[in-house]
């Protein structure tokens, strides 16, 4: 529903002042108000505005708008004038003069009225000359059909006023009107828009910063100056990381009061020229600082808002009453002295003085794909940039696509861009060069909904703008339980290989990575020994058929080979093992793989075969299956069929990257997770936390959603980030939860 401007209606009398722009509407309004006393007062000013708009809409003559004002004023004149117009109209329309009539300049009483229609300056016929009987007020079928029209259409109104009226929430209960130009455009409640940037608050649309090139690349995401990310609450298992941000946070609130009392005197104290008095001054000024923030009201100082008594209170009965209070008071006056002492020398040297303000003041920054030039849209909405993913409960991995569903803006598709993020691209960058021995492994751990596939999504627009051949494989829960059948690999028969097929998701795979980088993979060949290592000798003639005569080397275009790939059922899990070893071992290009739900290939299989176990008990382990041994592999974990995770030497690619991220939205069990995280901690890879939001970072997100139109704060003009208690509470309720603060802003 459109939040319509409030205006003050016209009820029976003047409410809001007009001017009159056209000389003759002037003429009319001095002889409207010469005739005032002399007409009929029987129009209401409800009945007077529906007839006013249905001249306006229906008859051969439109009325200016400013002539509406003028009868709007009147409601005692609105009646008789409109039915004078209304034959007039009528009259004019079937061409019919009068002649003989007044001039209008002449009439100085209400009978010389009675055939003049003052909203057009000119005459109506007499029944007499017409040849109708039927005259004025006469109760003829003109006016009949008239006083029905305006009964149904006040029905009408009043009808949808009580509904709108009836329903409840934040948007319906506040004060709104409908204009008369609304009600006569024939517009229904639908075609009204739902949404608009317009009533955003300015705090909000401040507080937003989006990248200026939408996604930057590797290097400049690995290089972002972004907040510090929130700790991890003990609960978690790893107490020690929180106990020491709780200790670092007890003494910045001190170090906070210490400068607010200290600052105001240093000025004083710096300008004493003996060392020795000095000294004394830095001790008396200890001792005051000491006593004023454990005995005394403070007057600044904390986080802003120390002059509350909770935080007086907090200042005094809690810290105050601690044994290493004055060793921290002391410690806090120090760094800040040292501090003062820093900005000195540097005023003395010319230099710019540290700001460790600037450093805190570093605030959060929105990436937003459809800002990326030329990024479109596929059939269900998603950036075709972060190709396959899906939405959600589409074979879609986590909640992340949903914050874009719920928007009511929909040219912008923005992830809150982290620390985590950042690291990953650090990882990523490092193995990009041509001259690395191997690429890089990444694994992404963290809560559930607390941003992982965000993360990932990510590294995946950021990898592809940087130039990188990326295999995005977000859905790995269905990719490990529904590959609808499972066959023998055709050079099991050979002895050269004891592997399995998933067909249909080989060629879906197949037609992804064609899809995303055809362009990017022109010039790549697979050779005849590469090829020979994947197909048998009698699927090597089939693809002879399928692509043609190979090249002067016996080598195949990868290009050609993924087209097969992603349409034959049986060269498919061939040509795809061909591909991903080409692109594994070379190095022109970065090849980078990213993996969701990775936690999911380490749950008791689904997929059995009579070769791989002859009474069907025990299912076929992933890194048996064609579709995922190499990655499982690059990453070097591995799966026995008791059960037990562990760890062996990686097989990551020559020039690339593969980062993979666990999914918590799974029926995956806690001990799999965990035996999976050991088994990778001990290779060697490299891990990245992605934690709850930080304070700063959810009110950047609720800011967020209030500028793109999400749940309550659709509608809320500011009133939610602009209340800090609000803010907290949501907070508090959300755990600092991405997915979960959604879930609290939604419902």
């Amino acid at each position: 529903m459109t939040m319509l401007n409030r205006t003050t209606s016209t009820r029976g009398g003047l409410h809001h002042f007009f001017i009159v722009r056209h000389a003759s509407l002037r003429k009319h309004c001095r002889d409207l108000h010469r005739f005032r006393s002399t007409l009929p007062d029987t129009a209401t000013s409800a009945a007077s505005a529906s007839k006013i708009h249905r001249i306006s809409r229906n008859s051969a003559t439109t009325l200016p708008s400013s002539s509406l004002s003028v009868l709007s004023m009147s409601p005692s004149l609105s009646s008789s004038l409109l039915l004078l117009h209304d034959v007039n109209q009528r009259r004019c329309s079937s061409n019919e003069t009068e002649p003989n009539m007044p001039n209008p300049e002449d009439m100085l009483t209400s009978e010389d009225m009675e055939f003049y229609d003052p909203l057009t300056d000119d005459f109506f016929p007499t029944s007499s000359n017409t040849g109708d009987d039927t005259e004025y007020g006469s109760g003829g079928s003109s006016t009949i059909e008239d006083e029905e029209y305006e009964e149904k259409e006040m029905a009408r109104r009043k009808a949808i006023s009580d509904e709108l009226d009836s329903r409840k929430g934040r948007l319906w209960e506040d004060y709104y009107e409908i204009t008369d130009e609304d009600w006569s455009s024939g517009k229904s409640f639908y075609d009204l828009p739902d949404w608009t940037e317009k009533i955003c608050s300015r705090i909000s649309k401040e507080r937003v910063k989006i990248h200026p090139d939408g996604v930057p690349t590797l290097d400049g995401l690995a290089k972002l100056k972004l907040p510090k990310p929130a700790v991890h609450h003990p609960a978690l298992g790893n107490p020690k990381p929180y106990l020491k941000h709780r200790k670092d946070q007890i003494y910045k609130r001190i170090y906070d009061a210490v400068v607010a009392i200290a600052e105001p005197k240093m000025e004083k104290i710096l300008s004493l020229e003996n060392w020795d008095d000095k000294q004394d001054a830095i001790d008396d000024l200890f001792e005051q600082i000491h006593d004023e923030i454990k005995y005394k009201e403070m007057n600044s100082g904390g986080n802003g808002d120390s002059n509350s008594e909770d935080d007086h209170e907090y200042m005094t009965t809690v810290l105050g009453s601690q044994p290493n209070f004055p060793k921290l008071v002391e410690r806090a006056l120090e760094n800040y002295l040292k501090v003062v002492s820093k900005n000195e020398k540097a005023q003395s040297d010319g230099t710019p003085s540290p700001n460790a303000k600037a450093e805190n003041s570093i605030e959060p920054i929105f990436l937003d794909i459809m800002k990326v030039e030329g990024s479109t849209l596929d059939e269900n909405g998603v950036p075709k940039l972060i190709h396959p993913i899906k939405p959600h409960r589409k074979d879609g991995p986590g909640r992340m696509l949903e914050e874009w569903e719920l928007s009511a803006k929909e040219d912008t598709k923005r992830i809150l861009c982290r620390q985590c993020i950042s690291e990953i691209a650090q990882y990523v960058v490092q193995t990009q060069g041509k001259d690395t021995e191997a690429g890089s492994r990444v694994y992404v751990t963290g809560r559930q909904g607390a941003g992982k596939t965000a993360a990932l999504i990510a590294t995946v627009a950021s990898a592809r703008l940087s130039g990188h051949i990326v295999l995005y494989i977000p859905d790995g829960n269905r990719l490990s339980e529904l590959g609808y059948y499972v066959e023998p690999n055709a050079l099991n028969k050979t002895g050269k290989s004891k592997m399995f097929d998933l067909p249909i998701l080989t060629n879906e795979v197949c037609t992804e990575l064609l899809e995303s980088h055809e362009k990017d993979l022109e010039g790549f060949s697979v050779t005849s020994e590469t090829l020979n290592k994947y197909i048998s000798s009698d699927q090597l003639k089939k693809l002879g058929k399928e692509i043609g005569d190979q090249d002067e080397d016996g080598d195949y275009s990868l290009v050609d080979l993924l087209k097969v790939g992603s349409k034959n059922i049986a060269l498919g899990p061939g040509c795809y093992g061909a591909v991903i070893n080409t692109l594994m071992n070379q190095t022109e290009k970065p090849f980078t793989v990213v993996m969701d739900e990775f936690n999911c290939y380490f749950e008791p299989g689904h997929y059995f075969h009579g070769e791989y176990d002859p009474e069907v008990k025990n299912s076929i382990p992933l890194n048996k299956i064609t579709l995922f041994q190499p990655f499982l592999d690059a990453v070097g974990v591995e799966r026995k069929d008791d059960g037990t995770i562990y760890n062996k030497e990686a097989v990551p690619m020559k020039r690339g990257s593969i980062v993979v991220g666990t999914s918590e939205n799974h029926a995956v069990k806690r001990n799999v997770t965990s035996a999976l995280h050991d088994a990778i901690e001990k290779g060697g890879c490299n891990i990245v936390d992605v934690p709850q939001y930080s304070s700063t970072e959810v009110e950047h997100v609720l800011a967020n959603f209030e500028i793109i139109g999400i749940g309550r704060l659709r509608f809320d003009r500011g009133a939610t980030v602009m209340n800090s208690q609000e803010v907290k509470y949501l907070r508090m309720v959300s755990g600092g939860v991405g997915q979960r603060l959604l879930d609290a802003c939604i419902h």
